[in-house]
């Protein structure tokens, strides 16, 4: 380590200790997703169109003809599992009613669905949670 440093010249060092800051603030801005936390369904399950729904992971998948959607179905209010009526989602708990595109389109809740990140792979969709 002694003859590493000593072949450093102190402008290069400089330099990185100048870095380092951004490096962490890098490391602590980006989304932390474990990719260990996972759901794989097959893509023939869901339906066509429509949700297909995950209860006990809070997950939702909705499949229409623009593509894919992948929701966590906790409301943004106080967190109740979601159900799907008439293509919407509703609170069964308060009442805030979600679009399939995960707005609100009634109250008490006041931030939209979050978005699940997820993938296809070998005809299965492996949404991380």
């Amino acid at each position: 380590m002694q003859v590493l440093l000593s072949k450093l010249k102190r402008r290069s060092l400089l330099k990185l200790l100048w870095l380092a800051p951004f490096a962490a603030l890098y490391k602590y801005l980006t989304p932390k997703v474990k990719k260990e936390n996972f759901i794989s369904v097959p893509l023939a399950a869901l339906p066509f169109k429509g949700a297909y729904l995950i209860k006990d992971k809070h997950t939702g998948i909705i499949k229409n003809n623009e593509g894919i959607k992948v929701f966590s179905i906790s409301c943004t209010h106080l967190g109740c599992v979601l159900n799907v009526e008439n293509d919407k989602f509703i609170c069964p708990c308060h009442g805030s009613i979600f679009d399939l595109e995960g707005s609100v389109l009634k109250g008490p809740a006041l931030k939209p669905l979050k978005h699940l990140e997820y993938k296809i792979e070998n005809e299965n969709i492996i949404v991380y949670i």
